[in-house]
């Protein structure tokens, strides 16, 4: 796993993991495997296009976090949105497309199972001295007036 040296501007922290990913659109089914994954939406590759602006149906083959030990593989479900398919191949070579998903919405507990693992990912991260996790802290400006 690469570690997370670089500040994140992102809202929620991404991770770099290969995960399983099944997409389904206009009864279309594709797999692919996930290069990094947030609670907003992936990045993955693929070997076919996928269409941006449709609905997705996506499931993903996550490992199941219980007491900050991973006890088996679960399958999460979640509608998305792709906004972006770009080739990453050469001429030369097979097609392949990198493609970024947004996540619209979970289904079941998927976003929960999602969250716990990356969390799981952070704290193993943060364990080993990879990353550091910085809260933000509120600044406070002097006015004129004398009030914060």
């Amino acid at each position: 796993m690469i570690p997370l040296t670089a500040r994140e501007r992102r809202r929620r922290q991404r991770i770099v993991v290969a995960l399983p990913i099944k997409i389904e659109y206009n009864g279309v089914e594709l797999s692919a495997t996930t290069i990094n994954i947030s609670m907003l939406g992936t990045y993955l590759n693929a070997l076919e296009e996928i269409p941006t602006g449709g609905d997705l149906l996506i499931r993903i083959k996550v490992p199941k976090v219980e007491n900050r030990r991973i006890v088996k593989t679960q399958e999460i479900k979640c509608l998305g949105t792709a906004f972006r398919c770009q080739s990453l191949s050469s001429p030369k070579s097979e097609k392949q497309y990198g493609v970024a998903i947004f996540f619209r919405s979970f289904l079941e507990e998927g976003e929960e199972a999602l969250l716990n693992y990356i969390n799981y990912i952070l704290w193993k991260e943060k364990e080993k001295g990879k990353i550091y996790i910085r809260k933000r802290k509120r600044k406070y400006v002097r006015r004129k007036g004398g009030k914060p």
